[in-house]
């Protein structure tokens, strides 16, 4: 990988913390509580998922790293936003917690050498690389859930 391609993929998944700011920025408590249906995320559940996934990627990178070829930790994401209560945090607590995390992961991204952007964790059969947690399993899944964010809000707008 090309350190400019590197260098791009880290730039983008320290944007994703202003993607998910900009995107909830400004929207009412009401809102960022409000369900759409029943087992449908809130706003902030969301967001609580989208940290969680952070801090779950986080791992598997340094595990990745540090470690030899190591098979990918997962983690049942509906059972943690339903027990973690997402919505008796504020948003503000849960977008500090994710640009902190961003920010240091960061920081280690862009310390790692070639031979260590090269080593790979395994999702079954499947070796997945540094460079694919960061620009799917964290920047193309922040996108999908910026998609799911704006259906939240286009429901909101048009309950009747």
């Amino acid at each position: 990988m090309s350190t400019a391609t590197r260098e791009t993929s880290i730039q983008n998944y320290l944007h994703t913390t202003d993607k998910i700011r900009d995107k909830v920025q400004g929207l009412s408590e009401e809102l960022l509580l409000w369900q759409p249906g029943p087992g449908k995320w809130s706003i902030n559940e969301i967001v609580g998922h989208l940290l969680d996934s952070n801090i779950v990627n986080s791992y598997r990178i340094r595990k990745i790293i540090s470690e030899s070829v190591t098979p990918l930790v997962t983690f049942a994401h509906e059972g943690w936003v339903s027990q973690q209560q997402f919505n008796e945090t504020t948003i503000a607590d849960m977008l500090a917690a994710y640009e902190a995390l961003a920010i240091y992961n960061g920081s280690l991204l862009k310390k790692l050498t070639e031979e260590q952007w090269l080593r790979y964790g395994l999702k079954g059969e499947e070796k997945i690389s540094i460079a694919h947690i960061i620009d799917s399993f964290i920047c193309s899944h922040v996108e999908k859930h910026m998609g799911q964010i704006e259906r939240n809000i286009a429901a909101w707008n048009n309950r009747g």
